[in-house]
């Protein structure tokens, strides 16, 4: 390549290991052209990241979906304001064709170099000369062959042998025999090769101009590459020893920034990461004096609890006292807690139950520049709280890398001000692609605007394969002490390569996945494990970028690439399911990925992206916002104002307007919201205080002067604010209103933490990974083949995990509470502990928030909830289909093994075409004509992959179950010379659904309906009088007409089995129907009936 080295001090590690290293790699690398940044020549990345490509002229513009979502109505704007996005080229394959050129013999045998020199003396002669045949003094027989039998020679002072042992010994003779003459032949013909390959070598360079060309690049790429390896080496000697005990001292000016916080409304605390800022400013803080109540938000729940650990520990004191954290479902503090570190979304649930006044003196919101969707609503409610005083505190905004300028504006009418300091504390040398491949010796030629073209398959194994080669070479050439942490796009990448190094590395390795399933602790104790002998490799994705200190690693290897959710507008699928596409990350991303290293001693940071491309990487990524479901974020939102949309709009970074008009009309159909103008409205608020009653009219306030159309206005209902205490989505969380509604709610909740966790049953457990390492299949068989004996004689998936949950619980039980035979109980299922767990752990989660809600009838005992489950399957059955039933698919195709065909099947209420997911275990087949309700739908290509499903063959159940649960319906009642039938019309995502009953089934679903409206108008009842006893409570339902709850709910579950039992008798039957005249409504009301 021509660079430039600099011969680094003699001694060391690496000098120990340049020794050991004398293995010479064939290479080639791409030279760089003129303003290129290269590692030789001592540049540093983070100057590089500043720079703006030359085609990087027009960024994205964020989204402004909220705004446009509420001008849609005013004619004199555009219906659309974001542009579609154009349609991308597929990446070209430009990898190099170079034919075989033979290794010349002076390369393959440097150390014969002086030998090959003797004109009288070839390979083969000196090979013999090296290896002399053994002189025999006994000639053997004259016509001794391989096999024949060759008679032994027994001396005569010898002792007799029997024939057994004579035999024995001529058979090891004639093996021993056999095989060093197939060894000798295969010796000779390698020999031969050699010299074949050697001449053709010699006479192409006499003849050939083009092979002499590329024989003196190939010489050139391999002295590039010994210069690269000894330049690595004499900065590697540079490494000290590692001292885990090394405490990261503070390297930001504490006093400076307490004073700008003092002086300022908001304050920016822009440094690189690993400064302290997290730990150090919180600290500071509190410390100023007893008054002062902190709160400091972290976007992921690992990094909250360990660093409310970390500063515990500094402080010389337990976690819970002074300092503690607040995540969902977890809280270790008290009202004598002062430092609170929160996940950013418990923050905001914090701040909806205190409008206005937050009960904080120092808001600190780190990790900014991930701008989560709660941390936009979150900084819009706190931006407002400083505009109109409402409260006194002070904000702080903390990153390594953010647009401050942009955020200055957003905080215009406040006092900000910013911090920005950036003084590494070790040095890192930093590695681009080009350098990578000098160094390992690895042939790539990176596509033309790899950046715009985005990620395809093809070159992320390139890719893939570049890092395994890094990998290799570092864990040949670097101490076993020096960790390496890899980031990899997603735990796909990250299972494969944990697999590739079992097979692939020379030296021993802990190897540590890091993803978001894995648990805090495992990463905090394979963080003060040693092995002095075992080096260490993180595989880890972007969980890693945040504040976690990892003291041992040394090496990062940074694939520049992350899977994330991507909405595109023109494609509906991927509104309602955001798939996770893989992205190249921005020079944000970088800078904090290169921030992981250099904290306690020298660093070396492997990019793998060239420096051209990494200078047109975006700044930052686009806000998550923009590509996210907000069903949920809207819920909450709608306790402080009456319509979601309005906070939206004030908001810096703004979902799409397809995202919220899915959220809306989400919503709707749940029965979480109700428009103040629908007459049907009157009765369904909550008889709570609201606490937008002091929001709503501030942000509905602060949102006109953005908007200029009118804001439609929602009332909250009961089942919104049922679902909106849940910690689930909304989706699930509707189970638990049915179970409220049969009077099986340990159930319901028990499946509502089922389908909100991934399934616990892998076909893959740790104990038996390399067992089925080569047979995939037959694990995925024997695990689906344990969920069909646990799914109650149904086919679903959600009925099989509930009950391995129940049974996981009387077995934990069982043993006593002992965790080594549960996980063993766990592997003879292929059932993963962690994930039950998990499962058990959101149960229990659901039920305490309810608990300060509603009465909950629980069923602590396993064994009686297994019975109840067994008798129950098939009612769980229809509310777990009707829970998710805008998901269902209708299968239109079968799969064929000889003809190599798949499952294929088409939604119902969405325009998509689905396959099941093969890498997901089942216990269901799907069959051409049934209907399939999957929990988990993700966009792969043009397809959606469904896992986690249920099946129902009977097409009249399917439409029957959503008569008698959905909402929300409306219906008319027509004759012709039959007689009397209803039309009922059912609504999902825009997409409407016809269905004919007979006159007797059409008035019972009525009925039942009006059952369930009972049902609902109970539930409010205890839910306000839930102090009362049970017989003063009876007295209160008689007062308006009702009976006892428990009946009630014993008639609900009757008259359901009593449909599916008889649906022989029963007509629903799917039509069209185009005129619109169901002007009548049936909805499952929740209104207060008037007393008697």
């Amino acid at each position: 390549m021509g660079k430039k080295t600099r011969d680094g001090p003699k001694g060391g590690v690496g000098n120990a290991i340049k020794e050991m290293s004398t293995t010479t790699v064939t290479t080639t690398t791409t030279t760089s052209g003129e303003g290129k940044w290269t590692s030789s020549e001592g540049g540093n990345l983070l100057t590089w990241l500043s720079q703006v490509a030359p085609q990087q002229q027009k960024q994205n513009q964020q989204s402004r979906g909220a705004i446009d979502y509420l001008n849609k109505a005013n004619a004199r704007k555009n219906a659309k304001a974001s542009k579609s996005s154009a349609g991308r080229p597929p990446a070209a394959e430009t990898t190099s064709t170079k034919p075989e050129v033979p290794k010349p013999r002076s390369l393959q045998q440097p150390q014969q170099q002086k030998d090959q020199d003797n004109a009288g003396t070839n390979a083969v002669e000196k090979l013999a000369a090296l290896f002399p045949e053994k002189q025999v003094k006994e000639a053997p027989a004259p016509n001794a062959k391989v096999g024949n039998p060759i008679a032994a020679r027994v001396g005569a002072e010898g002792p007799k042998r029997n024939e057994k042992e004579r035999r024995n010994e001529t058979v090891r003779a004639q093996r021993h025999r056999g095989e060093r003459e197939v060894k000798k032949e295969r010796l000779q013909r390698r020999l031969e090769m050699m010299k074949e390959a050697q001449k053709f070598h010699e006479e192409a360079l006499r003849t050939d101009p083009e092979y002499q060309k590329r024989f003196q690049t190939f010489q050139e790429l391999q002295a590039a590459q010994q210069v690269a390896h000894s330049t690595f080496l004499d900065r590697y000697a540079k490494q000290g020893s590692l001292n885990i005990n090394t405490i990261v001292s503070e390297r930001i000016d504490i006093p400076v920034i307490l004073n700008l916080i003092d002086q300022h409304d908001v304050v920016f605390i822009c440094t690189d990461t690993g400064s302290g800022k997290s730990t150090s400013v919180p600290k500071a803080l509190l410390e100023l004096s007893n008054d002062t109540r902190v709160v400091s938000t972290q976007p992921r729940r690992t990094a909250t609890v360990s660093i409310a650990t970390r500063v515990a520990e500094l402080r010389r004191e337990a976690v819970g006292e002074d300092v503690g954290y607040w995540i969902r479902g977890d809280k270790c503090g008290d009202v004598q807690t002062r430092l609170w570190y929160m996940t950013s979304y418990t923050l905001l649930l914090h701040l909806l139950n205190t409008p206005l006044r937050p009960p904080f003196t120092h808001i600190v919101l780190d990790e900014f520049h991930e701008r989560q969707p709660d941390i936009e609503v979150t900084v819009a409610l706190l931006r407002l709280c400083l505009l109109r005083r409402t409260a006194q505190f002070k904000l702080i905004l903390m990153s390594a890398t953010l647009d401050t300028e942009g955020w200055e504006a957003y905080f215009a009418g406040l006092k900000v001000a910013t911090y920005k300091q950036s003084e590494p504390k070790h040095l890192i040398h930093d590695y681009f692609m080009e350098d990578v491949c000098t160094l390992v010796g690895t042939m790539y030629d990176e596509p033309p605007n790899i950046v715009q073209r985005g990620v395809e398959y093809p070159l992320m194994e390139k890719h893939t394969a570049i890092a395994q080669a890094l990998l290799l070479y570092l864990n040949t050439c670097t101490d076993p002490q020096h960790a390496i942490l890899v980031f990899l796009p997603g735990r796909g990448q990250v299972e494969q390569m944990h697999m590739w190094l079992e097979l692939n590395l020379r030296k021993p390795v802990d190897i540590i996945p890091w993803h978001s399933a894995v648990d805090l602790s495992v990463i905090q104790e394979a963080i003060k494990r040693r092995g002095h002998n075992r080096q260490k490799i993180y595989l880890a994705t972007d969980i890693a970028e945040v504040s976690i200190t990892l003291p041992d690693v040394v090496f990062v290897i940074d694939m520049v690439l992350v899977k994330r959710p991507k909405v595109n507008k023109e494609n509906p699928a991927t509104v309602l399911h955001p798939p996770l596409m893989t992205q190249w990350v921005s020079k944000g991303n970088i800078a904090q990925r290169r921030g992981r290293i250099g904290r306690v001693q020298q660093g070396f940071y492997f990019c793998l992206l060239s420096a051209e491309a990494v200078a047109a990487l975006p700044e930052h990524m686009h806000p998550p916002i923009e590509n996210s479901r907000i069903d949920e974020l809207s819920l909450h939102c709608l306790q402080l104002v009456s319509n979601p949309v309005a906070i939206f709009s004030i908001c810096h970074g703004q979902p799409l307007l397809e995202t919220i008009a899915t959220a809306m009309d989400t919503l709707c159909n749940l029965g979480c919201i109700l428009h103040r103008k629908d007459p049907l409205a009157v009765g369904e608020c909550i008889s709570e205080i609201h606490t937008n009653s002091e929001w709503s009219p501030l942000v509905l306030e602060e949102a006109k002067n953005v908007v200029f159309a009118d804001i439609d206005e929602y009332e909250y209902t009961f089942v919104g604010r049922l679902l909106q205490l849940i910690p689930v989505s909304p989706l699930p969380g509707m189970l638990v209103l049915y179970g409220f509604f049969t009077g099986l709610e340990s159930l319901t909740i028990l499946a509502a933490a089922v389908t909100s966790s991934l399934s616990p049953f892998a076909p893959n457990q740790p104990e038996k990974k390399r067992r089925w390492r080569h047979d995939v299949a037959g694990a995925m068989e024997e695990t689906e083949n344990s969920m069909r004996e646990m799914c109650c004689g149904m086919r679903s998936d959600i009925l099989a995990v509930m009950k391995a949950v129940l049974l996981f619980r009387v077995q934990f039980a069982k043993s006593g509470e002992d965790v080594t035979a549960a996980k063993m109980w766990c592997a003879q299922h292929h059932l993963s502990y962690d994930k039950l767990r998990s499962i058990l752990d959101l149960e229990q989660h659901i039920k305490y928030e309810l608990a300060n809600f509603i009465p909950v009838r629980d069923v602590p005992d396993a064994t009686v909830l297994l019975n109840q489950l067994e008798k129950a399957a098939a009612v769980m059955l229809v509310m777990t289909n009707v829970a998710f039933v805008s998901q269902a698919l209708e299968v239109v195709s079968e799969g064929n093994t000889y003809q190599k065909t798949k499952e294929t099947a088409v939604g119902i209420f969405m325009d998509v075409v689905a396959v099941p997911d093969i890498h997901s275990p089942s216990c269901l087949r799907w069959q051409e004509g049934e209907i399939i309700v999957p929990v988990q739908l993700s966009l792969m290509g043009n397809k959606m992959l469904a896992s986690f499903s249920t099946a129902i063959s009977s097409h009249k159940q399917f439409w029957l179950s959503l008569l008698l649960l959905t909402h929300k319906v409306m219906y008319a009642v027509f004759a012709d010379d039959e007689g009397e039938f209803y039309v009922f019309s059912v609504k999902y995502y825009s997409t409407e659904r016809y269905l004919e009953t007979d006159a007797a089934t059409g008035s019972a679903i009525l009925q039942f309906r009006q059952m369930l409206s009972s049902v609902g108008q109970a539930l409010r009842l205890l839910r306000d009088y839930q102090h009362l006893y049970d017989d003063e409570f009876a007295d209160v339902l008689n007062d308006h007409g009702l009976k006892p709850l428990r009946d009630m709910q014993c008639e609900v579950v009757t008259a359901m089995a009593a449909f599916f039992n008889n649906t022989e008798n029963i007509t629903v039957d799917e039509v069209e129907h185009e005129e619109d005249d169901l002007d009548e409504v049936s909805m499952i009301s929740l209104a207060l009936p008037k007393r008697g």
